[in-house]
């Protein structure tokens, strides 16, 4: 009998230490499952930060870059005669306003320039604007008028 003991008791160990074994692994499984899982959110973070912080640069940058272009046009203004010239072209219709024999001249030039292709318009309007260092109202066009971000 105790042969027989002693072989059932081999057994009984040999698989009561299999089985420990198997639930040792599978906690150890699902540790590692939960540390790969936490490090995946960690890293989640980080990349989403980091997109933040990149975005958050680009739009300093992008301002900055604007604040300067307009402020090399309005030093620019100085040194140049078409910010007179567009000046006096935009001031010629207020003038002939109010001279009655010009009054329907004036308003059968707004008539053609309301006829003109509205891309041309557009061009015209923004090339004003970039002239006289004024990015932050093109920006407002783009992204009020069509929507375009930027």
């Amino acid at each position: 009998m105790n042969f027989l003991t002693g072989i059932f008791t081999s057994v009984v160990e040999g698989v009561s230490s299999y089985v420990s074994k198997k639930q040792d692994q599978k906690k150890l499984k699902i540790e590692h499952k939960s540390k790969i899982e936490l490090l995946s959110m960690e890293a989640e973070v980080a990349v989403a930060k980091g997109v933040a912080f990149a975005k958050i640069e680009l739009a300093k940058n992008g301002q900055m870059q604007d604040y300067d272009l307009d402020k090399i046009a309005m030093q620019n203004m100085e040194k140049s005669w078409k910010d007179e010239l567009i000046l006096i072209v935009f001031l010629i219709p207020m003038i002939m306003a109010f001279i009655p024999s010009l009054q329907d001249v004036a308003k059968v030039g707004f008539e053609n320039i309301k006829s003109m292709p509205e891309w041309y318009r557009y061009i015209i309007m923004g090339m004003v604007i970039v002239i006289y260092g004024m990015r932050g109202l093109l920006k407002w066009l783009l992204q009020n008028k069509f929507n375009i971000k930027g």
